[in-house]
Formats: C-alpha cells, sequence, structure tokens
C-alpha cells in the first residue's frame, strides 16, 4: 500500500500518464497529425497505428509513414502533372524550337562571311580603290554605273549593300540598319567595312573597285585603310544643296526608298555637313581628290568624270579598260 501511494505523489497537473494516440485532421493542407504520447503534435513524428491494434502494441512507439491522404497524393499528383503538361513542357519545347533557329540562322550568318584565314590571303593591297563621295542624290550612282563600263570598275554601293543586308532574313544588323538609315544616321563602320569587304571578296577577278557612298566619316575612312586598303583616288561629286533637294524628291517619287522623304533628306544633309564633309578634306590634303561640278547636263557631267579618270589611270600606268581576267571566286565555306 505504502509503495502504491507513492506511485501517486506527483500532483495531478503534473502525472504523465500515457494516452492512446488521437487522430486529428487539419484543413490547410489536408493531412493526418498524430499525437505523440507527451501530448505535443510535432508533425514530423509519427506513430504506427492507433492503441492496442498498434503492431508495436500500443506504445506509441514512433516511426515513419507518408502521412499524406490517399485523396490529397491524388490531387497533388495531378495538380503536379497538369502544372508540367501545361508550363513546363511547352517552355522546354519552346525553348528547344529557339535554339534551332538561333542555331540555324547562326550558320546561314557564318556561311554568309569569309573565314579569318581567307580574309588574311585576300591581296587587298593590290587592289585599285577609288571612293566616290558627294551629297545624296549629287549622281555617285548614276556616274559609277558608266565608269564601270568604260573602265572595267565593279560597283559597290555602301547604301545599296546595307539595305540589302536589312532586308536579308538571317541579317543580325538588319534592325538596326534601317534605324540608322530611317534616322539619316551613319550606320556603324564595323558593318558597313564588313559588308565592303566580303563584296570585294566576291570579285578576286577584279582588280578595281568603285566604292560608292563611302567613307561617311573620319573614323569609317581610317578603319578602313587599317583592315582593309587604302584608297587610290577620290571622285566627289559638288552639288549645292537646293539642287540636291530637287533632285532627291523628284526620285522619292518612284524609287520607293524609305530615306527619299523630306524629313530624312534634312537629316541626310546634316550628317552629310557634319561628318562627310571632312572626309573629302581630309583627302583633299593628301592630294587624292577628283572634284567634278554637278551643274550642267548629265552627258556634260560624265564627260569631265571620264577624262579626269582617264587621266589618272595614266598616272599610275594602268590602261584605261584592263583585259579581264578570269578566277574562280573563292568558297565561303
Amino acid at each position: 500500500m505504502f509503495a502504491s501511494a507513492r506511485t501517486n505523489i506527483l500532483p495531478r497537473s503534473l502525472q504523465q500518464t500515457p494516452r492512446t494516440p488521437v487522430l486529428r485532421v487539419a484543413t490547410k493542407p489536408i493531412h493526418r497529425l498524430y499525437t505523440t504520447p507527451t501530448g505535443g503534435n510535432k508533425p514530423n513524428q509519427f506513430t504506427m497505428g492507433q492503441g492496442s491494434n498498434n503492431k508495436s502494441g500500443g506504445s506509441g512507439k514512433k516511426g515513419f509513414i507518408f502521412g499524406m491522404h490517399p485523396f490529397a497524393i491524388f490531387a497533388s499528383m495531378t495538380l503536379l502533372g497538369s502544372g508540367y503538361m501545361l508550363i513546363v513542357k511547352p517552355f522546354f519545347e519552346w525553348n528547344a524550337i529557339q535554339k534551332e533557329q538561333r542555331d540555324k540562322k547562326k550558320t546561314e550568318i557564318d556561311s554568309a562571311s569569309y573565314s579569318d584565314e581567307q580574309i588574311a590571303s585576300f591581296p587587298f593591297d593590290k587592289k585599285t580603290v577609288v571612293f566616290v563621295l558627294g551629297g545624296p542624290g549629287s549622281g555617285k550612282g548614276t556616274n559609277s554605273a558608266k565608269l564601270v563600263d568604260d573602265f572595267g570598275f565593279v560597283h559597290l554601293s555602301a547604301g545599296d549593300l546595307l539595305r540589302e543586308e536589312q532586308k536579308r532574313p538571317v541579317s543580325q544588323y538588319g534592325e538596326l540598319i534601317a534605324h540608322y538609315i530611317r534616322e539619316g544616321l551613319i550606320v556603324p563602320h564595323v558593318i558597313t567595312i564588313g559588308l565592303l569587304r566580303n563584296a570585294m571578296m566576291d570579285h578576286p577577278e577584279s582588280d578595281r573597285f568603285l566604292i560608292d557612298g563611302f567613307p561617311r566619316n573620319l573614323e569609317q575612312a581610317k578603319a578602313f585603310e587599317d583592315t582593309v586598303c587604302k584608297a587610290k583616288k577620290v571622285l566627289y561629286f559638288e552639288c549645292p544643296e537646293t539642287t540636291l533637294l530637287e533632285r532627291l524628291l523628284d526620285r522619292g517619287k518612284t524609287s520607293g526608298r524609305s530615306d527619299d522623304n523630306i524629313e530624312s533628306i534634312k537629316k541626310r544633309f546634316r550628317t552629310y555637313v557634319n561628318d562627310s564633309k571632312p572626309v573629302i578634306d581630309e583627302f583633299a590634303k593628301q592630294g587624292k581628290v577628283i572634284t567634278i561640278s554637278c551643274q550642267g547636263t548629265m552627258d556634260g557631267v560624265y564627260k569631265n568624270t571620264q577624262d579626269q579618270m582617264n587621266k589618272f589611270f595614266n598616272e599610275i600606268g594602268q590602261a584605261p579598260k584592263p583585259i579581264a581576267e578570269t578566277a574562280a571566286t573563292p568558297s565561303k565555306n
């Protein structure tokens, strides 16, 4: 009796009598919480069953089971599966398509350019390069086309090359070029020189190149002569701005060019005066400029141009019209 009495010596509030685990259901989220024998609700501690039906004899020993309700498991798996099908899987498929398109575009871009080895081995320094400069509408293109027939030049128009590159579907510079042309600004020289260099390499059989509308500023001129070759001469078509404006507005009726409008024309005039005119002044100091007045008839202007080019070729010891030489165009691959 004495020993039995001592078992209840502690107050009832402090006695820890074993209790049968009680099943409780929480609503957020739906899962089972089991109470431990000490009465604490600990989600990470679970008992194996309830009462005497427990394999451990109802002693409340701790074990580990996945305590989610089967419906909750099913709902979670359904949501995860739906999320994967609706979001994750389409994203990966889209990303794979984008990568394939990028790789294809890069391949097409690479196939449209020459390798570093091909560029280094091309004899740029043996080519006769003549820059053709003048304000917009001064007749650079018209007279260049005639010089091609009479002197065997390959005519490369910087503006035409830029517009072609802008329209090329795989071009990585198309939008940039369109912006600069629309605003009457000078396209970065890295782009323009790259296009001109590739165009020259497309014609290895030719030793004479007319580069029309380039360089547009001193930076372009220096970069071209440092990375490609030096120009032998500069043809400068001089024309009053009022005459240029009349020509451009008339040309804009049929040219379809985005820069043949009054706003773009005014911007091009400002760019020409601020950036391009100093180029002519710099080449004039080197004695390389041939000035052609655009006043008069088209035939009269070209006759003056033709006479000046005959004089130039005589000075450098070349025949006015070279004998055509055939050569295979180097592969870009």
